[in-house]
């Protein structure tokens, strides 16, 4: 066999590796990524998450990390519990776009519970993922990180609804 064999079946086979499940994450990288973009360039709530650097993805799991800066701040100096609760709704909406559906939902409900603080310059990560995902609703969570300590900054639960999905009419 030809070199040129040898080394197609090898990236068949790396690829195969780094696809677990049905899709491969570097896909939903990407489209973190675009997402993250996108935020960039909004002109509304969203550019918060443009200052986001996406880690990695995974159907239905993304992580980010980011530097709290100056427009974050609350007025003593640390991250504000409004961005906070801007930046688990925009990831937690992403790890739903990383799903099979593909959609963002709308919020039905969202609850963040602070726990520590995070001060200007200072890295925090974000792991966000679909805890459980039925035909309406999809119920997620966020975790942010501080990135030094590895202190849990604040967690939060988001609950989405999908509009226009049908739920299944149970047999009585």
């Amino acid at each position: 066999m030809s070199r040129c064999g040898n080394s197609h079946k090898t990236a068949i086979f790396l690829i195969i590796i780094a696809c677990r499940g049905t899709m491969c994450s570097s896909k939903y990288l990407q489209g973190l990524k675009r997402y993250v973009e996108m935020c960039n360039k909004s002109k509304n709530f969203m550019h918060f998450a443009g200052a986001m650097r996406p880690i990695s993805a995974s159907e239905g799991r993304v992580k980010v990390e980011f530097d709290v800066s100056q427009e974050m701040l609350n007025p003593v100096g640390t991250l504000h519990g409004g961005c906070t609760a801007t930046l688990v709704d925009i990831l937690t909406t992403a790890a739903c776009m990383s799903t099979p559906r593909g959609l963002p939902g709308v919020s039905v409900d969202l609850h963040v519970t602070y726990l520590a603080a995070a001060k200007e310059g200072e890295t925090v990560l974000i792991d966000a993922e679909v805890i459980r995902a039925g035909k309406t609703l999809a119920f997620t969570k966020a975790d942010l990180i501080h990135k030094a300590s590895n202190k849990i900054i604040a967690t939060g639960l988001h609950t989405k609804a999908f509009p226009g999905a049908k739920a299944k009419e149970s047999k009585s």
